[in-house]
């Protein structure tokens, strides 16, 4: 590039004004549901269901038809595809793909959760992910996830699939929405220093109260069962978690934030899902197939059987181009994903007001100021030069405002699916976002412009432009 050509660096300014959707009212009815990523699938899945999407089985024949509106669960319940199949074959087109991820750092019960100390019952429990530990104390918690059962024959013996010959089990979302239980903090008058160092030890300090007084062990099951509407002692199995009863809620004089648990990162499946649905009001007969992909298991590295580490989206996506009529036989399916481009949708560190320092000051995202494009050369985002340009184009076409947020040299960098994703299907990927304060607490905070603005963008992805 020569001298003469040389441009100066750019300014995000604001967008062309536009007409603003408040989606945010809808977005805290749709959290307060979305308990745990169990949860989160079952709302996606009833959410698609009544826009006239169809539940496709992992295990069943894809047979995909142009127009289609398809969604696969996970066998585990925890990660969701949803599809809209485009009229071209995705080896032409590529896919149109966003994704996201179901699970947020919070707190799970143990194998034997039930103990007593100092007269207390207790629901021990261990650390999903880095979550803020203090925010937990003092918090009215319900209890929420799902429960396995056994399927047993008339002599109590399991009983096997006659195919598979795997025990059969049955299934069951479980939500106890009542302040059941309590983590007490420790009086400042017994820890003078507790404001100084503040240290928290996940092993014994991060165990739920359930009752104080002469309760037993069976008592307490009882009670739990009848709030549960199942018999605990009948379960087999179980993943559950600890959750805060407070529903997410406006604030601010405005009304322009919002607080609430597990922002990151239901609100980018959120977003995602509410630009799919709104795409398909937009065009219900795309050239390309639109994906959102919601993931489990992000916040520990995504290397389950359904987090972004496994062969759930590729395999999904191979068999549909495999099986779209529009393609050839003589094609590879995986020639679709070199036109395929990547929307990876987590959370971003807005400027904190009582600590501005710790952003770099031109990357500095400010709530309800715009959609976030994040990059790190060291790799733990997916941006590169070229599809950040893809993005910025984006949000120019959507008429939202664009920030970017690059970490502080000398502060360690999160990651996301994007890298994960990116190195699956070598597809064309970009990390984006919503800025938010207090990530990973049990009430974090967040814009509801800022929202509003990433369901556009994703609706103007998911649009494109008619071959």
């Amino acid at each position: 590039m020569t001298a003469a050509k040389k441009k100066a660096p750019i300014a995000r300014t604001p967008a062309p004004p536009r007409q603003r959707h408040d989606r945010a009212d809808d977005y805290l009815g749709w959290l307060a549901k979305a308990v745990t990523p169990h949860h989160a699938v079952a709302v996606c899945a009833d959410v698609l269901e009544r826009a006239g999407f169809q539940p496709q089985l992992l295990a069943g024949n894809f047979e995909p038809r142009p127009g289609d509106r398809r969604y696969v669960v996970h066998p585990d319940g925890k990660s969701l595809i949803a599809l809209v199949i485009g009229e071209r074959s995705p080896v032409d087109t590529g896919f149109a793909l966003i994704g996201a991820h179901t699970d947020s750092p919070d707190l799970r019960l143990r194998l034997n959760p039930v103990a007593s100390s100092a007269g207390a019952l207790q629901l021990t429990t261990q650390l999903h992910g880095g979550l803020i530990r203090r925010s937990w104390l003092d918090r009215p918690l319900g209890l929420a996830g799902v429960a396995y059962e056994v399927v047993r024959d008339r002599h109590g013996a399991p009983t096997f699939h006659p195919v598979t010959g795997v025990p059969v089990l049955l299934r069951r979302l479980l939500r106890i929405d009542e302040p059941i239980a309590i983590i007490p903090d420790l009086a400042i008058h017994l820890d003078r220093d507790k404001n100084d160092k503040g240290g928290i030890n996940p092993q014994n300090q991060l165990n739920a109260v359930l009752a104080g007084g002469d309760l037993e062990q069976p008592e307490v099951l009882r009670l739990l069962s009848t709030r549960a509407g199942l018999d605990l002692d009948r379960v087999d199995g179980f993943d559950l978690h600890l959750v805060p009863v407070q529903k997410p809620m406006r604030a601010g004089i405005d009304g322009s934030l919002i607080v609430g648990g597990r922002h990151d990162d239901l609100a980018m499946v959120y977003a995602g899902l509410s630009a799919l649905l709104e795409s398909v009001e937009d065009d219900p007969n795309p050239v390309r197939t639109r994906v959102a992909a919601f993931f489990d298991a992000e916040e520990t590295g995504s290397l389950t059987s359904s987090g972004a580490a496994s062969n759930f989206l590729r395999d999904v996506l191979v068999r549909i181009t495999r099986r779209h009529p529009a393609t050839d036989s003589a094609a590879d399916a995986e020639q679709a994903f070199a036109h395929t481009v990547c929307l990876s949708a987590d959370m971003a560190h807005a400027q904190h007001p009582a600590h501005p320092e710790l952003h770099d000051k031109q990357h500095a995202p400010l709530i309800n100021r715009g959609v976030v494009l994040k990059a790190n050369t060291n790799d733990r985002y997916a941006t590169t030069g070229e599809t950040g340009a893809l993005f910025t184009a984006l949000c120019e076409a959507a008429g939202a405002p664009i920030q970017d947020f690059v970490m502080r040299q000398d502060l360690a960098c999160g990651s996301t699916i994007g890298p994960i994703t990116s190195a699956s299907l070598a597809a064309r990927t970009v990390d984006i976002g919503c800025p938010m304060w207090a990530m990973h607490s049990s009430a974090e905070t967040m814009g509801a412009q800022d929202l509003d603005s990433m369901v556009d963008v994703m609706r103007t992805f998911f649009a494109g432009r008619k071959a």
